[in-house]
């Protein structure tokens, strides 16, 4: 029994190995002090960098929630699960269909870019990559008109 225990242990929800229980509690108070939605976003960020990465999926959407114009928090989202294609997959398109694509361009642009590379790579679908390419590009052409 012991032995299962130690091997399934990194799928046990909580903190990562070196976070303290303080650090998880000046984390929350950062979260809670936060005078603007882009603090908030960023102290959301740091308190799920201090979780494993089954744990903090619902604090990075908080993040995105609290402020979806950031691209930082989608980088920081990325790097977090770079090891959890899926995770991330379903994060991104989370974010997608929750946020206002013409009011947040940039991190738009940041999650369709983040999509076509999971696509491209460990999750391997070209069609869905090309998808991604492309809806990059309708983003980036400013009149609407989608060049051939």
């Amino acid at each position: 029994m012991a032995v299962l225990l130690w091997r399934v242990r990194p799928l046990i929800p909580g903190r990562r190995l070196g976070a303290s229980r303080e650090a998880m509690r000046a984390a929350s108070a950062r979260i809670e002090a936060a005078s603007n939605d882009t603090e908030r976003a960023l102290a959301l960020c740091d308190a799920a960098d201090l979780m494993n990465p089954a744990s903090s999926q619902g604090l990075y959407m908080r993040a995105i929630r609290a402020d979806p114009t950031s691209v930082a928090v989608i980088e920081r989202a990325m790097v977090a699960f770079a090891r959890r294609p899926r995770a991330l997959e379903r994060l991104l398109w989370r974010y997608l269909a929750g946020s206002p694509w013409r009011s947040s361009r940039e991190a738009t642009r940041a999650a369709l870019d983040a999509l076509r590379v999971l696509y491209e790579g460990p999750l391997r679908n070209a069609v869905r990559a090309k998808a991604m390419a492309n809806a990059r590009d309708a983003i980036d052409d400013r009149d609407g008109s989608a060049a051939g």
